[in-house]
């Protein structure tokens, strides 16, 4: 997590008030290095001249050879295509099921007409058999109702339709409408689980079976009726099994081969002075094809296909320049950020020439710089972000033209972004490392499982290498990093935060009750910021300086105090110029020994702009005894500002509420609640926190933790008979005084 210092902002870096010219001169800073990184991509990764393959047409004579450069294949003309297509499908054998209770059911059915025939004849004569046959809805004529109502002609009837029935069908019999569909010479029948291939000829169709039952009998009346009764009841034993006849003419369909022909690299596709014919031309329109699938431009020239790189690249770089602008618009404001950011891309893009110089694998590209670069300054979020758009463009650069390298890249850094996050301590490199290596490995294996056609140790050594020479670049170049932004990572707060550094030793030294209550302070700020989410190490480091002003005149604090109160020999107005110089004192030897300026900003804001009160009122009262005007409270207030942020909001909340605990009475856990509350309602109303972010949830949750951490300080604790003297004084002598930190730390002071 960055921290951002507070420098004046340059004309670059300074929000446009007006659209013309600040705001054109702003965007157009930016734009202008875009295009000119964009321009640079060009230049160090030029597009392919291409191919010239030129126009021919049928008939006439090709002026040239033309020498494939690759391995293509030529596709079948669309028509013939299509015409093998339907060949295939029409010779499809299609397959039937056999029903085995076919026969017996048509027996069956057959019987009971003829029952229902003899007894409707039997009690209604012609009348009842006409109702029988409209039920069943065959349309006799009365010639053949007659027959029906004679029971012999009937039973003779019945024994014929039964005996053509267990005759012609053990083979199979097909309904009129599947036998007129059926194009081939025979059919597929699946009879007990069985399939077996048979000769149309060996099966009936509908039409077939009543040829053959009706064979040898004169025309008329019941042979008529005969028919009629059979197609009534006949069930066809073959039935169609559509879905996988379906399913066998779209395999043979797609058996069909699409390729007419392959050409092979450095075969000839033309030969000079040949006459070109159509199958040259699909040849030649196969090979173009090929060649641009393929990122290789076709007779264009070298210019057209730089064009296209720079358009690439403009789109993909304003993609990431408008999501810094709507999601991280402080980094978009800072020019110098800006700059960081389009220098760490040219840097792995400068690296990547080394790459494609060696004929190495994408893998060795340095992606774990950007992404551990970008993580370390602004975060994790960020890093992803900019690993995804410097992978989509190594992708467009035709070195690296291969969604394998898209994906072992992207994978790689993006382990790399998200497991670095809060980087401290050297040694952690090594764990990043180790995972964005198992990230690779994981990602190689897979394209190998698929069948790519790189080795799998010669390409996870060299994304080990780049992994490791990325991650300790990205660090080295970390502190010129922080010099161009001014920001301040969390690296750096850690050796500002080393109690062993020349202010702070110094401070130890000449002012030992101060750098005691800065070390308790610092313990409560750091609890509070992690308690609310806020930085942490920020706050601790920042409170470690806040009160190093009073190196310069300790003694005129009370916990540095060992005898008299020099405030005693001074008028209030200079005893408030003294306290209040101490920020101004610790902002000057700040300086003097370089700390950044986020850490100045504990100094400058932990009391913000409040009256000194303890001397204001004393002021006051000396004015009202001498009879004098009422001094001007301005000269009683700290220089401020006010805290601006969490952290120095939290720096001051713990300031005061140490200073004041450390003296508090009978320090119980409901006086500390109470000296909590009131330290913390007289900053909210005297406006103290107005400016920065803290909300009323965070407030809750600092008071919560300061209690806490305050109870387990300043418990309550035995007093023992032979030091009980020592431990016990005269009222007031644990309250503070001039210059101290009763009073003053709940009113203002907190010095």
């Amino acid at each position: 997590m960055m921290r951002r210092r507070n420098r004046e902002p340059g004309l670059l870096s300074r929000v446009p008030e007006k659209r013309w010219p600040d705001g054109v001169v702003h965007h157009g800073a930016r734009w202008l290095l875009l295009v000119a990184f964009a321009t640079g991509l060009v230049v160090i990764y030029p597009s392919d001249p291409g191919v010239g393959i030129g126009r021919h047409r049928a008939g006439t004579v090709a002026p040239r050879d033309i020498i494939a450069r690759v391995d293509f294949q030529v596709p079948k003309d669309s028509a013939e295509l299509r015409r093998q297509r339907e060949e295939a499908e029409a010779a499809v054998v299609p397959t039937f099921l056999f029903q085995e209770n076919a026969r017996d059911s048509s027996l069956a059915v057959l019987g009971d007409f003829f029952a229902q025939v003899d007894s409707a004849g039997s009690a209604d004569g012609v009348a009842g058999i006409s109702a029988v046959l409209s039920a069943a809805a065959i349309d006799a004529s009365p010639e053949q109702v007659e027959i029906l109502d004679d029971r012999r002609r009937a039973a003779s009837l019945s024994d014929l339709a039964s005996a053509a029935i267990r005759m012609l069908t053990p083979d199979g019999v097909m309904s009129p409408n599947a036998a007129y569909q059926l194009a081939t010479d025979s059919i597929r029948v699946v009879r007990d689980g069985s399939a077996t291939v048979v000769a149309r000829t060996s099966v009936l169709s509908g039409r077939e079976f009543y040829e053959r039952a009706l064979a040898g009998r004169e025309p008329g009346a019941e042979t008529g009726l005969l028919r009629v009764i059979l197609a009534r009841y006949l069930a066809p034993s073959l039935v169609p099994d559509t879905q996988r006849t379906e399913l066998d003419r779209a395999m043979a369909r797609n058996a069909v081969q699409i390729v007419e022909a392959r050409v092979l690299e450095g075969e000839a596709i033309v030969r000079a002075n040949q006459q070109v014919g159509e199958a040259e031309l699909r040849k030649l329109d196969a090979y173009r094809d090929r060649l641009r699938a393929g990122g290789i431009s076709v007779d264009s020239s070298n210019v057209v296909g730089n064009l296209g790189g720079l358009v690439l690249n403009v789109l993909l770089l304003a993609v990431f320049g408008v999501l810094l602008f709507f999601f991280r618009p402080e980094i978009y404001r800072s020019f110098r950020a800006v700059s960081v950011i389009v220098g760490i891309f040219a840097i792995y893009f400068l690296s990547g020439l080394l790459v494609t110089g060696l004929e190495v694998p994408s893998a060795a590209m340095p992606i774990v710089f950007v992404a551990v670069s970008l993580s370390i300054l602004w975060g994790g979020r960020l890093a992803l972000l900019a690993t995804l758009v410097v992978c989509s463009l190594t992708v467009v650069q035709e070195p690296f033209e291969a969604v394998q390298a898209f994906v072992i890249l992207l994978v790689g850094g993006s382990a790399a972004a998200l497991s670095v996050r809060t980087f401290r301590r050297l040694a952690q490199t090594w764990i990043f490392v180790a995972i964005t290596a198992a990230s690779f490995a994981v990602v190689i294996l897979g394209f190998l499982l698929r069948g790519a056609d790189f080795t799998f140790w010669v390409t996870l050594g060299w994304a080990l290498g780049s992994t490791i020479a990325g991650a300790f670049m990205a660090i080295g170049f970390v502190p010129v990093f922080e010099w161009v932004t001014g920001i301040t990572t969390e690296q750096t707060l850690i050796g500002w935060a080393d109690a062993n550094r020349p202010l702070l030793r110094r401070m130890a030294v000449e002012a030992p009750g101060t750098f005691a209550h800065t070390i308790q302070a610092a313990n409560l700020a750091e609890a509070g910021a992690a308690a609310i989410g806020a930085n942490a190490l920020l706050c601790r480091a920042g409170v470690y300086y806040h009160d190093v002003g009073k190196i310069e005149r300790p003694g005129h604090f009370i916990e540095n105090q060992q005898g008299g109160n020099p405030h005693d020999r001074l008028t209030p107005l200079e005893s408030a110029a003294v306290v209040r110089s101490h920020v101004t004192d610790g902002v000057r030897l700040a300086r003097r020994e370089r700390v950044p300026e986020v850490l100045l900003d504990f100094i400058r804001e932990h009391h913000g702009d409040q009256t000194i009160s303890f001397f204001l009122r004393r002021a006051r009262e000396q004015s009202e005894r001498e009879g004098a005007e009422s001094p001007d409270p301005q000269l009683f207030r700290y220089p401020g500002p006010r805290p601006r942020s969490r952290e120095t909001a939290i720096a001051m909340l713990a300031d005061s509420t140490e200073s004041a605990a450390r003296v508090l009475a009978d320090p119980t856990e409901e006086r500390l609640r109470e000296l909590i509350d009131g330290i913390f309602a007289a900053k909210a109303r005297d406006g103290q926190l107005d400016d920065c972010t803290l909300t009323f949830q965070d407030i809750t949750v600092l008071k919560r933790r300061f209690l806490r951490f305050l109870s387990g300080s300043y418990h309550r604790r035995i007093s023992y008979p032979e030091t009980q003297d020592l431990t016990t004084g005269e009222d007031g002598a644990k309250e503070g005084g001039p210059g101290g930190r009763g009073d003053g730390a709940q009113q203002g002071d907190g010095r």
